[in-house]
């Protein structure tokens, strides 16, 4: 008689430690190369070139609006060299927008000097030859008055600039390279700082100084190597720096130092200032007489709103409307050039926005201009 006999179970051989091991670390391999295939999907051109700072190989800052650099003094200026991704080179290797324009003078040529903030620099258009300082030098040679065999402008325009900018940027910068014409078009930035809390004629409640991205440390540069660690790294460490632009405090703030108190009170909320508290004033009479000293001409241009372009910003259009009648009183106090700049003067699809203009409205905007800067031209001809 047979006994009755169960089969035994099959038992499934037992991994060593060593095969678990190993297929862990397949799996965290496999796991790795799917995060850095995701992180190379997702990083975005900013992203990408702020992790080529870090790695050391690109020197191209990163900001907001217009590639910027920041500068003791001067604040900050345009990024030397900056290429647009999709338009190409915007910036010359001396930092500003345009063809280099060499410090040295030469006989013969006359040299503009264009200042403002956005709507000088042209933020509006892909390429600086469609700025309006760009249109007008193509103008001004097409018919070189006599005397002269050439024209030069220099585009000094920056994005945000106010008149804080202007002053020192042309004395500690374009003083040297002696412009013949001094070309002003501002009223718009310096308006809106009115608006802000905290009003400081030096602009410390809505500016800060300028920092940008560096590269790491040669010891640490190996962490920024995957894309995966190169997006921690600059999401978690460097998120202020990667906004750019943040020499622009949005909403106001108050001052590190508030020291503007008229009456012995700050202004907490915004008001109308007197003449004697205005910056604008101030600084655009500083750069005249800078100017004058110097043996150059000024054409004041006041700053343009689009038609119904500061809609419920009723202070803040009045405030670029004083601007206005500042330069027309500057212009008569100091004997210098005057274009009034109607909003006529650009055709109503023209415009981009609030103040900006597109090619086409650059372009009206250098012929307008340009039929003030001719007679000037003419009376400084060498005889």
């Amino acid at each position: 008689m047979y006994e009755a006999t169960t089969p035994s179970a099959e038992v499934a051989p037992s991994l060593t430690r060593g095969k678990r091991l190993a297929f862990s670390a397949v799996l965290l391999v496999f796991l790795i190369a799917l995060a850095e295939g995701a992180a190379r999907f997702v990083m975005s051109d900013a992203l990408a070139t702020g992790r080529k700072i870090l790695l050391g190989r690109e020197n191209v800052q990163l900001v907001r609006l217009q590639n910027t650099i920041g500068q003791p003094y001067l604040l900050y200026i345009s990024a030397p060299n900056y290429r647009d991704p999709e338009h190409g080179l915007q910036h010359n290797e001396d930092g500003y927008r345009g063809a280099v324009v060499p410090m040295d003078r030469q006989d013969g040529v006359y040299r503009i000097l264009c200042l403002g903030g956005s709507t000088t620099y042209g933020v509006s258009v892909d390429r600086w030859e469609q700025a309006y300082p760009a249109v007008l030098a193509e103008l001004l040679r097409a018919e070189v008055p006599p005397g002269y065999r050439d024209v030069e402008v220099i585009n000094g325009g920056l994005n945000w600039g106010t008149s804080a900018e202007m002053l020192n940027h042309y004395h500690f910068k374009y003083h040297y390279y002696r412009p013949d014409l001094v070309i002003i078009n501002e009223g718009g930035n310096d308006a809106q700082g009115y608006t802000l809390p905290y009003y400081h004629p030096d602009n410390s409640n809505w500016r800060q100084p300028l920092v940008n991205l560096r590269p790491l440390p040669r010891g640490l540069r190996w962490l920024a190597y995957p894309r995966l660690g190169s997006l921690v790294i600059l999401n978690v460490f460097y998120s202020d720096q990667l906004k750019g632009g943040q020499f622009v405090i949005r909403n106001g703030a108050k001052p590190p130092a508030p020291w503007f108190k008229p009456g012995g009170q700050l202004v907490v909320k915004p008001r109308e200032m007197p003449r004697e508290h205005l910056s604008f004033l101030h600084n655009i009479r500083a750069l005249i007489r800078s100017v004058q000293a110097d043996g150059a001409q000024v054409l004041l241009v006041p700053f343009r709103a689009a038609p119904k372009g500061y809609r419920g910003k009723d202070f803040e259009l009045s405030q670029i409307l004083r601007h206005e009648k500042l330069f027309q009183e500057l212009a008569a106090e100091h004997k210098l050039g005057f274009a009034p700049f109607p909003a006529s003067a650009i055709s109503p699809g023209n415009w981009t926005d609030h103040c900006h203009l597109n090619a086409a409205g650059e372009r009206e905007k250098a012929t307008h201009i340009a039929a003030f800067v001719r007679p000037l031209m003419q009376a400084a001809a060498p005889r």
